[in-house]
Parts: C-alpha cells; sequence; structure tokens
C-alpha cells in the first residue's frame, strides 16, 4: 500500500516530500449567529473532501469566558471569529497571545482607527472572510487584468444592495417587531456605522484586489434613511482613487427594496468590458466593442471543488479561505492566497479617513 500522506496539494501548492509537522489542527469558533454557521458548514466540507487532513472536528467557544483560558484545552487551535464586529480586533489579539496557528476572522477586522494600530504587530497568519474574491469570477477578472487583456483600466463599478434595512423599516411603521433589538444597535457591538463597514468593506475589498492595491483616497456620501438607530448609516456611494490614477465607484445598500444580496462588479476598460455577479457565480459577460460573448467556469479547482453552476454560494469563498489558510500553517513560506490581516488594515485605514459630503 502507498504510504499516505496528511495533505492533498494542488494549483501549484504542492510541497517535495513533506510530511506534516502538526499531529492535529483543532478548528475552534467564536460566535454562533449565521457567519459561525458558514464557516462550521465550511470546515465539514473541507473533512469530507480531504479525509487525510488532520482536522478535528469544530468545536464552539463560550462568548462570557475568557478566550486564552478556552483555547488551551485544543491542540493546534485555529480559531474562526464571528463574533459582533466590535469585539474582533480584543479577539485577534488575544488569540495571538494564547498561541493560535491561524486566524480567520469575519470582516471588519476592527472598528476604529486605535484597534488599526494594535492589530499591525499580530504575527500568526490571520486571514479575513472576504468570501467574494475566493470566487472563480473575480479569480479569472484578477488574472484577465494581469495579462493586460482589457487594456487600460478606466474603472472598476458595481454595487452591493440588499433589503434588510428597508424591511425593518416597514414593520416598524406597521407597529410591529418594535420588542427586538438587533446587537446592530449596540455601539460597543457594531462599531459607529453600519453599511460602510458591513457591506462596503466586501465591494471596497474586491475593487482593491482588482486593482492589486488598497486605496490612496476614498470620497463617499451616506444617507440614514430608514436607519433604526441614528448611528447606522443605510446607504452609501463611494467614488475610491488608487496608485497609479486607478479609480471605482460603488453604491452600497441594505435599504433598496426587493433585493437579496445583488452584488456585482463591472470592469471598464480599454479594450474590453467585464462583468460578474454573485447570483451568476460561475459566469462573466464579456463586451467587446458592440459585441457580448459568455464565458461559464469550466474548472474545479477552487472551495468545494464541485463542477460549475452547483456552486455552494457564499460558502465557495469561506471553504476556500479555510483551504489556503491550512496549506500555510502546513507551510508558512508559501506566499498567502487568502484575504491577510494586512490588507484589510491598509483597507480599513483608507477607510477611516473618507472624505464625507453629507
Amino acid at each position: 500500500m502507498p504510504k499516505s500522506v496528511p495533505f492533498s496539494y494542488k494549483d501549484g501548492d504542492a510541497l517535495d516530500e513533506m510530511e506534516s509537522h502538526l499531529k492535529k489542527i483543532s478548528p475552534v469558533i467564536l460566535g454562533r449567529g449565521r457567519a459561525g454557521l458558514a464557516i462550521a458548514k465550511s470546515f465539514a466540507n473541507l473533512k469530507l473532501l480531504h479525509p487525510e487532513w488532520p482536522l478535528a472536528d469544530v468545536q464552539w467557544l463560550k462568548r462570557d469566558l475568557p478566550l486564552a483560558d478556552q483555547l488551551r484545552v485544543f491542540e493546534n487551535p485555529l480559531l474562526a471569529i464571528a463574533n459582533p464586529p466590535g469585539l474582533h480586533a480584543s479577539s485577534i489579539l488575544e488569540a495571538h497571545k494564547a498561541g493560535c496557528i491561524g486566524i480567520l476572522c469575519e470582516k471588519p477586522a476592527c472598528v476604529s482607527e486605535h484597534e488599526i494600530k494594535a492589530l499591525r504587530e499580530v504575527k500568526t497568519p490571520t486571514a479575513v472572510f472576504h468570501v467574494y474574491r475566493q470566487m472563480w469570477g473575480p479569480q479569472t477578472l484578477r488574472k484577465k487584468i494581469s495579462e493586460n487583456f482589457f487594456g487600460e483600466i478606466i474603472s472598476v463599478e458595481g454595487r452591493c444592495w440588499q433589503s434588510s434595512t428597508a424591511a425593518r423599516a416597514l414593520q416598524l411603521r406597521k407597529g410591529e417587531g418594535a420588542d427586538i433589538q438587533s446587537w446592530k444597535n449596540d455601539l460597543r457591538l457594531s462599531g459607529a456605522v453600519d453599511v460602510y463597514l458591513d457591506l462596503a468593506t466586501h465591494w471596497l475589498d474586491l475593487a482593491s484586489f482588482l486593482h492589486g492595491s488598497s486605496p490612496t483616497e476614498i470620497r463617499g456620501w451616506r444617507s440614514y434613511v430608514n436607519a433604526e438607530t441614528p448611528h447606522r448609516d443605510s446607504h452609501v456611494q463611494v467614488m475610491v482613487n488608487f496608485p497609479r490614477g486607478q479609480r471605482a465607484f460603488g453604491s452600497i445598500s441594505k435599504t433598496v427594496h426587493g433585493t437579496g444580496n445583488d452584488f456585482e462588479i463591472h470592469i471598464l476598460g480599454s479594450l474590453r468590458s467585464a462583468t460578474w455577479r454573485f447570483h451568476e457565480p460561475d459566469v462573466l459577460h464579456i463586451g467587446e466593442g458592440r459585441e457580448r460573448t459568455t464565458w461559464t467556469r469550466n474548472t474545479n479547482d477552487l472551495g468545494s471543488q464541485q463542477p460549475a453552476f452547483h456552486a455552494t454560494g457564499w460558502l465557495e469563498g469561506y471553504i476556500e479561505i479555510l483551504r489556503q489558510m491550512i496549506l500555510k500553517i502546513e507551510n508558512p513560506k508559501q506566499q498567502e492566497k487568502y484575504p491577510t490581516l494586512t490588507e484589510q488594515l491598509d483597507l480599513l485605514q483608507a477607510m477611516t479617513q473618507t472624505k464625507w459630503q453629507d
């Protein structure tokens, strides 16, 4: 019988005759909301795909007990943070001090400028769950941009529209649900904004990923129409400058009636254009002159490794980020192929300095 190895490496991740230096990786999750469940499902998917990987079963941490004390009982803990954003920075810092072998965190990594400075001292491999950029469409767009397929990039534009704030406002106007309080109303848990740090970080991360750099300047306009509390912005428009004269424009909202998760990105180039939409994750629409063609995914090497049009929605990005983190843990010299904490902090630094026109 051939000798078994602890990992399967693909797409340039192969390591010559390398044995695992870890007896076991212990995935632990802080936060039991929608994001926490998505992370747990993604770990389960990886265990099915790679039964030879030394992954223990997922364990859930308790929110009211010291994080370091809970992590101490696990062998090689890999922590996934999915608690409210206002608690992210302290959780990352505690996990770093506790000796986690890796950290994964929901966006944003923090909600204030002083936290950015503190987090820059973290040396533990840390990924941020910017899941959209890990999907086939954005990955393909990034590759084609690097090959100059689109020519000079005029702008990256698009939107991220949801309806949760609009739906909640209608509910309250009907006299319903007034006794239901969201943790997002709590400044300590959510930070001083809503849409800008919750959704706009996703959209701006994708624009930054495609341009290959962080913004140098952001100008914005924001609305609080339908907001449940005064600090929760409901709709944002941003104009973004990048190095080398690159630009982006985005519309991000939680108060557009009749939308689901309408996330889309457009590449406007001198030679060609392209459109990717989250609702069609395995499709790219390419424009050239007056002609329009459709590209469809023909690989299954990312995330869940399912065939095209059998995707798992936003879980695809979660699975891929977890996969790349585990490969990084196994080979610390490998270049990160996930959204890094440094990238996140550079983006958040630019976002804290946004010039607003109210």
